[in-house]
């Protein structure tokens, strides 16, 4: 990838993950930014972060799109105030920007604030539509499942924030790693017995797909629960810690059988999920599921063996050369917008 040949670069803001994505003017991948960080416990940080970018691209000639969902970090006030923040930051990028709204203009210098907040998932969807009649894209990510409805080359979705989309069967807010294990389930049933989960931060989704050995690396980048390192031991430890009880070698096999359930209950809410939504918008029964996000991967395994008709993102797009860059679907699709739209 060569940084000097960047044109266009999609970023999106997360309260815990910066997302870039930079291509040519040939629209092929020049640039891939995926870094940690939590900006609840530190807002300065957005600052550091841009200004790293500005170090590492060096271009004033390429153009920026910019898309959030940071806002709702609780270190703001509120969203407005979030979003104000976040826009202050971006100003410091050294080149030309334009912020992703929810308007008819996607892109604009001049915008409410209120139309930029939480709008990630949907250059997704603007990306896809008039390229697919019919869909259902899913975007598994480290903290969220968005769901994306297409309908005759029109992107249906009803909610356009967190709130109204948590209620229409749009946004299930578990996602790869950041979730804990009690937001997937307050109970596991194991051999007809129950085990009931603390409703405490003591794991999360990663130490269960870290033990199933499903969590590349290159994904695996955020601090666990007990701030102690990945090893597969000590997934097991945090994990035993949630249902009360410490960890040792006899307690193995029972921690790996919750951590099937657990990978189990969590995807058959997004297949569950799929079936809602193509009854919700009268989809036909063989529409294409389309994936991206960190989770891609393990949602295709299993999703395979259910629906005919489900591809990879970069496999729509026609290049395998976006396969890294779709872990990041919100930045990629901003990217290929502005080379659209330019």
């Amino acid at each position: 990838m060569k940084k000097e040949n960047i044109k266009y670069i999609g970023i999106d803001i997360g309260g815990a993950h910066l997302k870039c994505v930079g291509i040519d003017k040939f629209k092929n991948i020049s640039y891939i930014k995926y870094d940690s960080y939590q900006v609840w416990n530190d807002k300065k940080v957005l600052f550091e972060k841009l200004n790293q970018i500005n170090n590492e691209v060096n271009n004033n000639k390429l153009i920026y799109g910019i898309t959030m969902s940071a806002e709702l970090c609780d270190n703001f006030p509120n969203r407005k105030i979030g979003t104000k923040y976040i826009v202050e930051a971006c100003n410091t990028l050294k080149s030309k920007k334009f912020f992703y709204s929810n308007r008819s203009i996607l892109f604009s210098s001049k915008f409410k604030m209120q139309d930029l907040m939480s709008m990630n998932w949907h250059a997704i969807g603007k990306l896809c539509e008039n390229k697919i009649k019919d869909s259902i894209i899913i975007d598994f990510g480290s903290t969220t499942t968005d769901f994306l409805c297409i309908k005759n080359f029109k992107l249906k979705n009803k909610g356009f924030n967190d709130f109204e989309r948590i209620n229409n069967n749009e946004l299930i807010y578990k996602g790869l790693i950041r979730t804990p294990l009690f937001g997937i389930k307050n109970k596991i049933k194991f051999k007809k017995k129950n085990y009931n989960l603390i409703p405490e931060i003591f794991s999360d989704m990663s130490d269960v797909y870290r033990i199933k050995k499903l969590l590349k690396k290159g994904i695996d980048i955020d601090k666990t629960a007990d701030a102690t390192n990945k090893s597969i031991r000590n997934s097991m430890i945090r994990i035993a810690r949630n249902f009360g009880f410490d960890y040792n070698d006899s307690k193995k096999e029972l921690i790996i059988r919750i951590c099937d359930k657990l990978y189990s209950y969590q995807l058959d809410e997004i297949k569950k999920n799929i079936d809602f939504l193509k009854k919700k918008y009268k989809l036909p029964s063989q529409c294409k599921i389309i994936l991206s996000g960190v989770g891609q991967e393990i949602l295709m395994s299993y999703l395979n063996k259910k629906f005919n008709d489900t591809i990879f993102l970069y496999d729509f797009l026609g290049t395998k050369q976006y396969r890294k860059a779709s872990y990041h679907a919100p930045a990629l699709s901003i990217a290929l917008l502005l080379f659209e739209k330019n």
